[in-house]
């Protein structure tokens, strides 16, 4: 068995570089290998059953305890005081395929200029190229105009999407702008605005929904050590799952663990069909299981879950906060500086939450809690004194 090969392994990095080269569990989900060809013949229903069952008893989620330059506001203990979690876009996430789903330009370059065709009643052949399926494009706008002095009476198949027909008229004013400013080269044109429409469709499919994201440990040196928690100078929230609660249902429910794999898969075929229609929970679950759930295995050191919540773009900032499950404990960095672990120690006085300071052990590379409360340390009550 596989799982024998690596049982002995004792270094992470070695368990991620030997399962990155192979075929048969090419990805981890909760620090477990896993055969992602049989994760992907799961449904929603499905893997949200199976991963209920590894779900962690705590999950944790690092803060870095700073002023956002923009709003003056530090949103880390607006979380501990609120016990709440901001629901993030993934666009300014660290990793840049993070959420991204693969959507092949050349290859959607191609289903739309077929879907274009289908719309002016015309069936092409697929295996024709790109150019060939665009040339029967144009050849049909072009007698359009000829014959009626419009271009989009090129379109002749009626739709009863209202979408459809929105996106129908948005093409079409989108080339007479063209025709405008380009010199009437309608090649071009219609390249550019299928350009546009798919930075587009690549831009809502990723504000269909927010995410925040949590780990599994508060003793991850590289969630420590990195902006997550301002290298050690910010803290960790512990967070206690309640499962059979009904008023943490929702989610519950939506809290997924990551899957981290070596490849993505190419979901240009299955979202084209979708662009102009209104989205369902199946389309959705595609997105979220191949983008918002599917991170490279070079990440599995995080060992992430991740909430998943369909939100509206453009809301305000507040509508994004939602509380989360209760906040059991508050692990306060080794670089924190005193003035602020006073007032995060105060925020777990009136909350009644215990905290802890974390620490480096001695003798491995490793983080643990530290014997002595804050505020019994000689450092912690010298440097408030200063």
């Amino acid at each position: 068995m596989i799982i024998d090969e690596i049982k002995d392994f004792k270094d992470l990095g070695k368990v991620i570089s030997h399962l990155s080269k192979m075929d048969l569990f090419p990805c981890m989900i909760n620090m477990m290998p896993a055969n992602i060809n049989e994760v992907e013949k799961m449904g929603c229903q499905e893997y949200s059953l199976e991963t209920r069952k590894i779900m962690p008893k705590k999950l944790y989620k690092y803060f870095p305890n700073t002023v956002e330059t923009k709003t003056g506001a530090n949103y880390s203990i607006q979380a501990l005081r609120d016990n709440t979690v901001y629901m993030q876009t993934p666009n300014n996430f660290d990793d840049v395929y993070d959420s991204d789903i693969h959507i092949d330009f050349e290859k959607y370059e191609k289903l739309r200029l077929i879907e274009y065709c289908n719309r002016c009643g015309i069936e092409v052949d697929k295996t024709l190229s790109t150019k060939e399926i665009g040339d029967i494009f144009l050849n049909a706008l072009y007698t359009s105009f000829n014959d009626f002095n419009d271009y989009s009476r090129a379109f002749i198949q009626k739709t009863n999407s209202e979408l459809k027909e929105k996106a129908n008229e948005i093409f079409f004013l989108k080339l007479k702008l063209g025709l405008i400013y380009n010199n009437n080269n309608l090649g071009e044109i219609v390249r550019n605005i299928i350009f546009e429409e798919f930075n587009e469709f690549n831009d809502r499919l990723k504000n269909m929904f927010r995410i925040t994201c949590f780990a599994t440990t508060p003793y991850s040196q590289l969630m420590w050590g990195g902006a997550y928690a301002d290298c050690h100078r910010g803290f960790c929230l512990e967070y206690e799952i309640l499962p059979n609660e009904e008023k943490y249902q929702e989610i519950y429910q939506n809290l997924f663990p990551v899957i981290y794999c070596k490849n993505r898969p190419d979901m240009t075929e299955r979202l084209i069909k979708i662009q102009d229609e209104k989205i369902n929970e199946k389309d959705l679950w595609n997105i979220y299981f191949h983008g918002a759930l599917r991170k490279s295995i070079d990440w599995a050191f995080q060992n992430e879950w991740r909430l998943l919540l369909p939100m509206e773009k453009n809301q305000e900032a507040s509508k994004y906060c939602i509380p989360f499950f209760p906040i059991t404990k508050v692990y306060l960095g080794n670089r924190m500086s005193s003035i602020k672990r006073k007032e995060i120690i105060d925020i777990c006085n009136e909350k009644n939450i215990p905290y802890i300071g974390v620490k480096r052990k001695s003798n491995v590379f490793e983080m643990e809690d530290c014997a002595i409360k804050c505020e019994e340390c000689f450092k912690y009550k010298n440097d408030l004194h200063k």
